[in-house]
């Protein structure tokens, strides 16, 4: 029995070895199939497919994924959402588009200011600065960065915007930021004209107050709010408003029936909630910062800090000796790329189709003709409609009996059938005093539309929704998205013409509300939900980034006339149209 009993455990022994050696050749073969799961540090410039575009795609595995997805249509129940207002596309949409916004984190969640990113010791590089570069190559510019203490950091997640130009010629164009999460960052800029050309490279934020504003948008999303005004003869009352609201108190429940949109107020003590008369700015909800977050938001030393170069900052760049390429006409439908373009001589010029500028009232009155322009969104929408009712001295803007630029507004043109009409896009949105009834979502004002070859419509949404989790944001584009596919289903020859983004001056008050960081992740959601889809693109981010006027919210007049230009090329892609 004892020599059965070591035979038995000596077999057992072995067929538990060669499993394990089975199990160690598999692994390995797994391995050398994968060489480049691990990220090659020291690759500092070649081909295209080593480069990775900040935010960072990350590897998740499928458990993670699954909570991930639940997570933010959770979110959204929880705010007064429908659940089966979801499609199984939009929820995996969803998940996709929550991962791809993913932003690295530094390793710890607190971290003293002094081990933060400091943009006075950060110099920028150009690589291969002696070599001979021509109009249409590629120039990439590395930096790494450095905290207060001089030394260097070894995980990424910093903010930075870049831009290169040539301010003789008033021409510039951004650039493509690759972090490579080591605390080592590469910018990839295209060169489009020939002549000295410099580098301006800017932090925008360090990584740990990218930290705070990700901190405080999930955790604190409801930090702005709005007011409405309940009013019934000689009693009048005002009462918080928001998309969520505490039941500390009754609520009026207004959510839209159509679109499935929340939003409550307060109830009135005196006055039903049919007495709502209007819909007005509210403020802002002091942010609950810990410890000495508000260091990493200070002017002149870590908010939009210029980073000086390491030697020189421009190379000069001679005419290609390639035969220039034909741009094809401007027509919906095509999709983004980047740089989707550049300044030259202060006029925007697009690197997929050719760009018309309408320099006279004529011009622009001779595109508009016959035209009916839905212009929907936020006050740089707004800026659209003003220069056109001041650019043309025959459209006469209508009084519809709405005071301050919320509107609705009107302008027409008789003598050539013009018809621009304004309106705001749906809460959330800080105008004053709007009348409550006027007050649409974008969603239903596109299905009121019937659309055709001579209806054009304009829509922005972006700098009202910083504060607010981005499933809520994703939500709102997939609803307006569905209303576009309804209109061109009924009227495929209808134009619909998206405004991007943009950039904007900060303070820190600013930052911690509505920083440049908040609208570059709604700027990349919005692009990839609506760009698969037949609508035409403005790219007013890179046409903020790119120009040498300063950051503004409501952009230059000099920027709003080339957006214009843009949005004009596809109503009228040549002279005959």
């Amino acid at each position: 029995m004892d020599q059965a009993a070591r035979q038995m455990s000596l077999a057992v022994s072995l067929q538990r070895s060669i499993f394990i050696l089975l199990m160690l050749v598999t692994v390995f073969m797994l391995y050398i199939s994968f060489p480049n799961v691990k990220f090659n540090i020291n690759l500092i410039s070649g081909s295209d497919s080593h480069w990775i575009r900040y935010p960072s795609p990350k590897v998740y595995s499928t458990m993670q994924l699954a909570g991930q997805k639940t997570d933010w249509i959770h979110k959204l129940v929880q705010f007064g959402y429908l659940n089966h207002s979801f499609s199984p596309e939009e929820r995996s949409e969803g998940t996709m588009l929550m991962n791809m916004i993913e932003w690295p984190r530094p390793r710890i969640s607190k971290v003293p200011l002094l081990k933060s990113s400091d943009p006075s010791r950060v110099h920028f590089v150009i690589l291969d600065s002696g070599k001979t570069f021509y109009v249409g190559d590629q120039m990439q510019v590395m930096l790494r960065m450095f905290d207060f203490e001089g030394n260097p950091k070894q995980y990424g997640g910093d903010y930075l915007q870049a831009r290169i130009h040539t301010p003789e010629l008033k021409a510039g164009s951004a650039g493509t930021v690759i972090d490579n999460q080591n605390g080592f960052y590469y910018i990839n800029f295209t060169l489009l004209w020939p002549g000295k050309v410099q580098v301006s490279v800017t932090l925008v934020h360090p990584s740990e107050g990218v930290q705070v504003l990700q901190r405080m948008r999930e955790e604190q999303p409801f930090r702005v709010f709005l007011k409405s005004t309940f009013k019934y003869g000689a009693i009048a009352d005002a009462t918080m408003c928001n998309l969520f609201l505490p039941q500390t108190k009754p609520l009026c429940n207004f959510t839209d029936l159509k679109t499935g949109e929340p939003w409550f107020c307060y109830k009135p003590k005196k006055l039903p909630c049919s007495a709502r008369v209007n819909y007005d700015r509210g403020g802002h909800i002091k942010p609950l910062l810990i410890a000495d977050e508000l260091k990493f938001f200070q002017s002149k030393v870590n908010i939009k800090m210029r980073l000086l170069p390491n030697a020189t900052d421009y190379i000069t760049v001679k005419p290609s000796p390639m035969a220039t390429a034909v741009l094809g006409k401007c027509i919906q439908g095509k999709p983004m790329t980047t740089p989707s373009g550049f300044y030259y001589k202060n006029q925007w010029m697009s690197t997929t189709c050719n760009i018309r500028h309408f320099n006279t009232p004529a011009n622009v009155t001779n595109c508009l003709r016959g035209k009916r322009i839905y212009l929907i969104g936020d006050s740089t929408m707004y800026q659209w409609f003003e220069y056109l009712a001041k650019f043309l001295p025959g459209l006469n803007t209508f009084d519809l009996g709405y005071s301050g630029k919320a509107g609705p507004l009107c302008a027409l043109d008789k003598e050539h059938n013009i018809m621009v009409e304004f309106s705001v896009h749906g809460p959330p949105v800080q105008f004053y005093n709007i009348w409550s009834q006027q007050l649409q979502y974008i969603s239903n004002k596109i299905d009121e539309i019937k659309g055709g070859r001579n209806t054009v419509i304009g829509i922005t949404l972006c700098v009202h929704f910083a504060t607010y989790p981005i499933e809520v944001y994703i939500w709102r584009l997939q609803s307006i998205r569905r209303s576009i596919l309804r209109l061109l289903g009924r009227s495929p020859d209808t134009l619909v013409v998206i405004k991007t983004a943009n950039v904007r001056a900060l303070t820190q008050h600013l930052s911690l509300y509505q920083s440049d960081w908040f609208s570059y992740q709604l700027d990349s959601v919005l692009r990839r939900i609506l760009g698969g889809i037949n609508v035409a693109f403005v790219d007013a981010w890179e046409m903020t980034i790119a120009h040498y006027m300063p950051h503004n919210i409501h952009p230059h007049q000099v920027i709003v006339k080339n957006e214009i230009d843009v949005f004009l090329s596809y109503m009228c892609p040549s002279e005959n149209n």
